[in-house]
């Protein structure tokens, strides 16, 4: 019996792998379709991504600082994204199933963007050092109110550890008002438009980014992508999973890994659409919108705490 839930195991885990490696260039594909369509033009396919980065990895990088940091930064946000992505739950598998995950997942998945601002510091360009302090403005005002509704969580479900939160979650006022919040939190997470701030093409030329080239450039993209992925699926999975247990208690594992992947699907034309149909807002204007939201989380931290 123990082999057997081993070999379940192993199987689900090498599909959450195989699903964090592959679908996050596709669902840029998808994303990228959808916008073209919203302006009436055909639009690239969709593994168009995948041909950007496999050509970015095929060409060789140009290096404007002898920094290491430069050089490693792409990597250490590739592993931090994997890892984060790792930490969720593929079925009723999670990869990575530690104690105190939920605290884990929030630093990994912000040691991207970390180490995107770093990464822009240490070379000798204006634009570079504008993006990273953007970043960086964003980082300070968005990660608090992403660790307050994560605490949210964890006191409706009694642990720190996602898959218990999943399993434990009670529908409450508190709780209702958190999905809603936390979607904009992770949307901010994403940089998405109009939240794209610190890569601003038009106005930094790509921000933290724009000394970067060829494989590094591809590296750091590839992670951007699985960061995006990683939080679109956390979202859906605590969105969803908490209440399959009530609308069908007989419901597979496999099933459910099915139901993650058609959701995460679907949720990208969405984003996409939100994208082709927002201008992208000032640095300031962010701050304030956090800031507010923030207020916002901490008023919903009381309800959780006051039983509602």
């Amino acid at each position: 019996m123990g082999m057997e839930f081993d070999v379940v195991k192993l199987g689900f885990s090498l599909a959450g792998i195989i699903i964090l490696l592959f679908l996050p260039p596709y669902l840029d594909g998808i994303a990228r379709r959808v916008k073209a369509r919203l302006q009436y033009r055909r639009g690239p396919p969709l593994s168009q991504t995948w041909y950007d980065l496999q050509k970015l990895f095929s060409l060789p990088s140009v290096r404007s600082t002898r920094s290491a940091l430069f050089t490693w930064a792409p990597y250490l946000a590739l592993a931090s994204s994997i890892t984060a992505a790792l930490l969720l739950p593929y079925g009723n598998i999670v990869p990575i199933n530690i104690g105190f995950n939920l605290i884990v997942f929030f630093y990994v998945i912000l040691m991207v963007s970390v180490l995107l601002m770093l990464a822009g510091l240490t070379v000798q360009s204006a634009f570079s050092h504008l993006g990273s302090a953007r970043e960086m403005q964003i980082i300070l005002t968005v990660e608090p109110l992403i660790a307050i509704l994560y605490g949210v969580m964890a006191y409706n479900a009694g642990s720190l550890n996602i898959a218990r939160i999943i399993a434990h979650l009670h529908l409450t006022p508190s709780l209702v008002l958190t999905y809603g919040v936390l979607a904009y939190a992770l949307y901010v997470e994403s940089g998405f438009v109009p939240f794209d701030i610190a890569e601003a093409e038009q106005e930094v030329i790509g921000g933290p980014l724009s000394e970067y080239s060829g494989r590094l450039l591809g590296v750091f993209y590839y992670a951007i992508h699985i960061k995006r992925f990683a939080l679109l699926w956390f979202f859906i999975s605590v969105l969803v999973l908490p209440w399959l247990g009530t609308i069908a208690t007989s419901i597979k594992a496999v099933e459910v890994l099915a139901l993650q992947f058609l959701l995460t699907l679907a949720a990208y034309p969405i984003i996409a659409a939100l994208e082709a149909t927002n201008a992208r807002l000032r640095v300031d204007q962010v701050v304030k919108m956090n800031t507010r939201m923030f207020f916002a989380g901490v008023i919903i931290l009381a309800m959780a705490f006051m039983g509602w």
